[in-house]
C-alpha cells in the first residue's frame, strides 16, 4: 500500500514539461523563515497579512470557539492527542495556542508532527488485494486542524474568485444544486434548438492526490496572498511526510510531491483554487 501511494504522489502523472519542484518556499519568492536564515538572523519583517493582524486570526476567544467545535470520537494523528483531551482545558490552552500560532506564522514553521500524516486506507470497491481500490484518509494532528481553522478566513479572503459554476467543495452547495443547474441548462437549450444537448462528464482520477500544488501557490501569490501567511501555508503542505497505517503497523515515511491531504481543513478550498480556471 505504501509503495502504491508513493507512486501516486511522486508527480509522474504531471506533464513532463513541468519544472522541478522548489527546494524551499524561497523559490516562490516567499520569505525563508526557518526554511533558511533571514538576512539579519531575526524574524521576517515588513510583510503584511490579511485584513487585520495575525493576532486577530489567532485570538484566544476564536481559538476557544474552534476547540469547542472540534468533533469528538475521531482518530488522532501521530501525536495521539484527541479533541477530548483539549476541551476541558480550552480556556488556558487557547491563550497558549494564540501565542504559539503567532510564532508559527511569524517564522512560517510548525512542529514536524503537525506535518506528518498517517494515512489509513479505506476500502472502496472491487478487489480488496489491489491498493488502488482503497481511499487514503490522512490522520493529522488536532493542533494542525486548529491552525488550519484559524487560517481559513484569511485563505478565503485572498483566494482568486471562484467561478459561480463551480459547486464542488463550496459551503452551502451540493450535488443537487449542480444537477438543478444542468437540468435548467438542458431545458433552455431544448427550448431554443428543439433537441437535447450532448453532455460530457469528466472524472478526474485521484483528484486530491495528483494536485500540482505549485499551481495553487502561484494562483494565491498572484491574487495578493501575502507573507508570512502564504509561506506558512506552503510549509504546511509542501514539507510533509506520509506513512501508511494498517493494523497498528506503520510503513516507512515518504514525502509526497503532489496532492493535498485528504481530511485537511483547507484541502477542499485549495483544490477549488486549482480547479477554478477550468470552469
Amino acid at each position: 500500500m505504501a509503495s502504491h501511494l508513493a507512486s501516486v504522489f511522486d508527480g509522474s502523472l504531471l506533464p513532463s514539461t513541468r519544472p522541478p519542484p522548489p527546494s524551499s518556499p524561497s523559490s516562490l519568492g516567499l520569505p525563508l523563515g526557518l526554511h533558511g536564515s533571514s538576512p539579519s538572523g531575526t524574524s521576517p519583517s515588513g510583510s503584511s497579512g490579511p485584513p487585520g493582524s495575525s493576532n486577530s486570526l489567532f485570538a484566544p476567544l476564536t481559538l476557544h470557539m474552534y476547540i469547542g467545535q472540534l468533533p469528538t470520537r475521531k482518530a488522532p494523528g501521530a501525536d495521539h492527542i484527541k479533541a477530548e483531551m483539549l476541551k476541558p482545558i480550552s480556556t488556558d490552552l487557547s491563550h497558549l495556542l494564540s501565542w504559539f500560532f503567532s510564532l508559527c506564522c511569524q517564522w512560517s514553521y510548525v512542529p514536524s508532527l503537525w506535518r506528518h500524516a498517517q494515512v489509513y486506507p479505506i476500502f472502496k470497491k472491487g478487489d480488496p488485494s489491489l491498493p488502488s481500490n482503497y481511499r487514503p484518509i490522512s490522520l493529522t494532528s488536532v493542533f494542525r486542524k486548529l491552525l488550519e481553522l484559524s487560517l481559513a478566513p484569511w485563505l478565503s479572503s485572498v483566494s482568486p474568485p471562484l467561478d459561480l459554476a463551480q459547486g464542488g467543495f463550496r459551503p452551502r452547495r451540493s450535488a443537487l444544486d449542480q444537477a438543478l443547474c444542468l437540468h435548467e441548462l438542458m431545458q433552455s437549450y431544448y427550448r431554443r434548438s428543439h433537441r437535447f444537448p450532448v453532455v460530457a462528464f469528466l472524472d478526474i482520477k485521484s483528484a486530491y492526490d495528483t494536485v500540482d500544488r505549485r499551481v495553487i501557490w502561484d494562483a494565491l501569490s498572484r491574487s495578493g496572498a501575502s507573507s508570512p501567511f502564504l509561506s506558512l501555508l506552503v510549509h504546511l503542505f509542501d514539507d510533509v511526510s506520509v506513512s501508511v497505517l494498517v493494523s497498528n503497523h506503520s510503513s516507512t515515511a515518504f514525502s509526497p510531491v503532489t496532492g493535498v491531504l485528504q481530511g485537511s481543513v483547507l484541502s477542499p478550498h485549495l483544490y477549488s483554487v486549482q480547479l477554478s480556471p477550468l470552469c
